[in-house]
């Protein structure tokens, strides 16, 4: 799905584009969202012209609400004006005339082939149509076209689908009473076929917008035989005339119409399904003995189907031909409301949701077809009744089911992909353990499901398959006790389980397994994270645990680090870290870098003893900026536990400013300077309140609590110059001073 609706579309009912009335008419429909949630692929039937009617979830149709069928109608358009020309006139010439000239420049062209003076535009000059063709002809054209733009006065409606309301879109220049005298003129004159059928079509629009319904209806009957050309104008016309016995609640009657057009016009197929009207039991008695033949009735059911109770048109088509092809559009779809169903069910609140069941109608009836099928593509039916059945609970009649699937397995490869998903989604549904067995049944399903063949299937529903397979398989093996073989398989089926180094080395030696089973080997290969990942993660928490020897052995092992946005050594009163990454730096920093020099400040404070406090105040920096709350979060983003932006309360080791904490009171307790000493101080209180944030107690009513590096900082250092930065930038001191 791709578009969704604008607001308000704009219906050009001219002679060139119409969409007619069935548009116009339509209230619009839908139910929803897509195919979010849905594993069952509708393209399974290999039906082009359903594809609009699969079920969506936003916007009336699968393939866009757009108007496309505008552009059709254009191009339809100029084709039948070209044959009109036999050719003798260029189509960009032609388009020209359709759809851009102006009222005046089509007079002033009319005046150039007589002869008479003209007031014609250059690019009317350039797409002349004197010489170009007959005189006879163009001049009949050119009446034509002027009579038709006139009409867009009465024509031309916009259309706001959120209330269904309707307005002219230009100022009424001239009466539709004279324009439809002025029709009926050169329509009686006019002996050339293809332009006596065009101005039958204008005036049946004319009669519409004027609101004379019955004169709509009453001059299409009359002039039928006008309509012979089977080209775009007949069935335009024809939408009048339904959409005239629609205002007058005749729908048996309009319906019959709209299942026409809907079966035999492809460019008004969306109008026509958006304008068919649901019935009562009597109206839908008289629209199905309107129709002519058998196949009229199943298109009536089918569209009846579409609307209302998919299982009794089902059947009522099926009574009428046993292999008509039409169920299929409402078989998915009624497959693809139950998978709607039950995601909208997962989401309720578990403690009061009731568990979703099936529709047994839909069921049995799917379940009866599996069993007994005449259908002209019998593998929809039986995976239909599978994956139901398996839906449902019921393992056996799916077994059943997916084994008359095989055998009318074919070379489509969707085909292929859908019976694959089936099987393993029936295998899978019923486990409630994972072995070695289980394993070796999936396999083959699971190869098919995760190959580069089925994945450049555009239409296959692979994305949705594929997470959920791996979701449950993840958490059968969580079960059994094996979370490394869950976290390759679902990445993250285990939150927070990777704060652990030990969890971590695990997960590497993991991939350094030397004899992977036939099973693990298609999950390494599909696996959304290699081995590099861990070992990054395992250098980021080393690092947070102040074991930067090992940080750095571990970061040494990978391809590269990322550059840091900012200094990791800088520190402000108040944190700004878009001013840190805006600001020019001397020495960018890799993760790699960064640990190299606070192993390097370490180094220093230790054996220089006159340098410590300022190398432990820096390397109180590093910490406190590789945390959620520095200018180095990018330090421990990655892709196995990415909560780089995210403030999530969890004790995560990115959530603690211990190890700052630590080095700020380091470098304090070196330094005899009382300047200096106020700025640790601070920014131990900083670490403490970041601390606080972290684990606000429930209730808790005020914006921050005071500690004892606040009391500190008062007590010791109020005389410093620091101290008065500090009331000036910092809130909370202030807050805590009561100033």
């Amino acid at each position: 799905m791709k578009q969704k609706p604008s607001k308000t579309f704009f219906l050009l009912l001219t002679a060139s584009i119409i969409l007619t009335t069935l548009t116009v008419l339509a209230c619009g429909g839908g139910d929803w969202y897509n195919d979010e949630g849905s594993m069952f692929t509708p393209q399974i039937i290999n039906q082009k012209e359903s594809v609009p009617f699969f079920r969506t979830l936003e916007t009336p149709f699968y393939d866009g609400y757009d108007d496309a069928g505008a552009e059709t109608f254009k191009k339809t358009n100029g084709k039948e004006w070209l044959t009109f020309f036999e050719n003798h006139v260029a189509e960009d010439a032609l388009n020209y005339w359709l759809y851009d000239a102006s009222l005046n420049q089509i007079d002033s062209m009319i005046f150039d082939i007589k002869g008479k003076p003209a007031n014609l535009t250059e690019k009317s000059k350039q797409y002349s149509l004197k010489n170009v063709a007959s005189s006879a002809k163009a001049n009949a054209f050119l009446y034509y076209l002027g009579f038709a733009k006139r009409n867009e006065t009465f024509a031309v409606i916009e259309i706001d689908y959120s209330w269904n309301t309707e307005k002219t879109a230009k100022p009424v220049t001239v009466t539709i009473d004279k324009q439809i005298a002025g029709g009926l003129t050169f329509y009686s004159k006019t002996s050339d076929p293809f332009l006596k059928e065009r101005y039958a079509f204008q005036l049946e629009r004319l009669y519409f917008f004027s609101k004379d319904f019955d004169k709509t209806i009453a001059f299409y009957n009359d002039n039928e035989s006008v309509f012979k050309s089977e080209n775009s104008m007949k069935w335009r016309a024809l939408g009048y005339k339904a959409a005239s016995l629609y205002k007058q609640k005749k729908y048996g009657a309009s319906n019959y119409i709209y299942s026409i057009i809907f079966d035999q016009y492809e460019p008004l197929k969306k109008s026509a399904y958006l304008s068919f009207h649901p019935l009562q039991k009597d109206e839908w008695s008289q629209c199905l003995a309107a129709a002519k033949t058998t196949h009229e009735k199943e298109i009536l059911w089918q569209l009846s189907g579409l609307y209302i109770d998919d299982v009794l048109a089902m059947k009522e088509i099926l009574k009428l031909n046993p292999s008509s092809n039409l169920v299929d559009l409402l078989l998915v779809r009624a497959v693809n409301i139950e998978e709607g169903n039950i995601l909208a069910q997962s989401y309720e609140d578990k403690k009061t949701a009731k568990p979703y069941t099936i529709d047994k109608n839909l069921l049995a009836f799917i379940s009866d077809m599996s069993n007994n099928t005449a259908s002209l593509n019998p593998i929809i039916w039986h995976l239909s009744a599978a994956y139901l059945n398996y839906i449902q609970g019921d393992y056996v009649l799916g077994d059943q089911q997916i084994k008359r699937a095989e055998k009318y397995r074919n070379d489509n490869p969707i085909d292929k992909a859908e019976y694959h998903l089936v099987n393993a989604f029936g295998k899978l549904r019923r486990s409630t353990l994972v072995n070695e067995k289980l394993e070796t049944d999936l396999l083959p399903d699971l190869t098919v499901l995760f190959s580069k063949e089925t994945q450049d299937l555009n239409d296959f529903r692979s994305v949705n398959a594929k997470e959920w397979t791996r979701k449950i398989l993840a958490e059968l093996y969580l079960k059994k006790g094996e979370p490394e073989k869950a976290e390759l398989i679902f990445h993250s089926i285990n939150p927070n389980r990777f704060n652990s180094i030990e969890a971590i080395q695990k997960m590497i030696t993991y991939y350094e397994k030397p004899n992977r089973s036939p099973f693990e080997k298609l999950f390494f290969e599909k696996a959304s994270l290699q081995k590099e990942s861990y070992q990054e993660l395992l250098g980021i928490r080393y690092a947070q645990q102040d074991k930067l020897d090992e940080s750095l052995a571990a970061f040494k092992k990978i391809s590269n680090t990322e550059v840091l946005y900012g200094n990791p050594f800088t520190i402000h009163t108040k944190d700004c870290h878009d001013c840190d990454h805006e600001a020019v730096q001397k020495t960018k920093y890799t993760k790699l870098s960064f640990i190299e020099k606070m192993m390097e400040m370490k180094a220093t404070a230790l054996a220089k003893p006159a340098e410590a406090a300022q190398n432990y105040f820096l390397i109180a920096n590093g910490f406190y900026n590789m945390t959620y709350f520095g200018n180095a979060r990018l330090f421990y983003d990655n892709r196995v536990d990415n909560s780089i932006y995210e403030y999530n309360h969890n004790a995560l080791p990115e959530e603690n400013n211990d190890l700052a904490l630590k080095y700020y009171l380091l470098a304090l307790q070196n330094s005899t300077d009382k300047e200096f000493k106020a700025k640790c101080t601070f920014m131990a209180a900083k670490c403490e309140q970041n601390h606080f944030f972290m684990n606000t107690p429930k209730g808790y009513e005020g914006d921050f609590k005071s500690g004892q590096y606040f009391a500190s900082l008062k007590k010791e250092y109020a005389g410093t110059k620091y101290y008065s930065e500090v009331i000036r930038e910092c809130s909370y001191f202030k807050t805590y001073l009561g100033k």
